[in-house]
Order: C-alpha cells, then structure tokens, then sequence
C-alpha cells in the first residue's frame, strides 16, 4: 500500500480495462458496482471492483482513482500502518493524522485516510489515493486526462 502509487499489482491511474483484464487472466473473483451519482453536477458515474472482501478498486472515467483495503488485507503502509492493528499505535508512526469530523476518518498528510472501530480502536480501513483526490478541482475530473494512455 504506497500512497499516491497503488501496489504491487494495481496502480493508481490504471485504466479500468487493464484491471478487468488482469482479475480475469489470472482468475481473480471480483463483483463489480456502480454509483451513477445523481444530484451531482457534474453526474459522473464511478465504478467499484470489490475483491475478496479485502480490497475496493474505485474508477472514475475508468482511471482507479482510490484503493480501499480493509478486512484480511496483510500488506502495510511504508511507515507500518496495517489493518487491524491499534490506532493509538498508528498516530505514533504518523503524527500528522488528524480526525475529520465530517467523514468520521483519519486524514495523513502522506496521503492516506484511515478508518477505525469506536469500540475495537483498531483500524478497519486504510485509503490510498492520487493525490489529484485532495484538490479542490477533483470533481471537475479533468485532471482524468492526464492518465489517459
């Protein structure tokens, strides 16, 4: 899980064809759903590849955009961070985590959100994303160009 990159598989800005072709070559089960986004200006749909219940393949104009790893997911961010372990431990590799109230998450300023379990305070989720998500321009999508191939 490298932020603003991807994996060692998917890579953010991959096209969603290339991703649909390799689950396929290499017989990966994988569902697939769409949020058509109704109401927004501009109504772009985005697209979801869920595999295994552990990782959320998330596609805008077919570029994956955002990584969501949650569940069993075993790898881990470069500075350690893992599903599943404690958050007080997290905010000790990354000090610049700070809550967002309005989307009830972590925010790291090395590019990456984390959700945790009130209860558990162990992480349930981790987010990567490219790091056009951040901008304020992100919902005009044409940053999309730039990964075009």
């Amino acid at each position: 899980m490298v932020p603003y990159v991807g994996t060692d598989t998917f890579k953010l800005g991959d096209s969603l064809e290339s991703v649909r072709d390799y689950l396929k070559e290499n017989k990966v089960n994988f569902s697939q759903s769409i949020d058509l986004n109704k109401g927004c200006v501009p109504e772009v749909p985005w697209i979801f590849i869920e595999i295994s219940d552990s990782i959320t393949l998330c596609f805008v104009k077919d570029v994956l955009f955002e990584i969501v790893f949650e569940n069993n997911y075993m790898g881990q961010l470069p500075n350690g961070g893992l599903i599943g372990m404690k958050m007080v431990e997290l905010e000790v590799l990354d000090p610049t985590l700070e809550y967002n109230d309005d989307d009830e998450d972590f925010i790291s300023k090395s590019g990456y959100w984390v959700v945790d379990d009130i209860e558990t305070g162990r992480v349930t989720s981790i987010t990567i994303f490219l790091p056009e998500v951040e901008l304020d321009t992100f919902f005009r999508y044409e940053w999309v160009e730039k990964y075009k191939k």
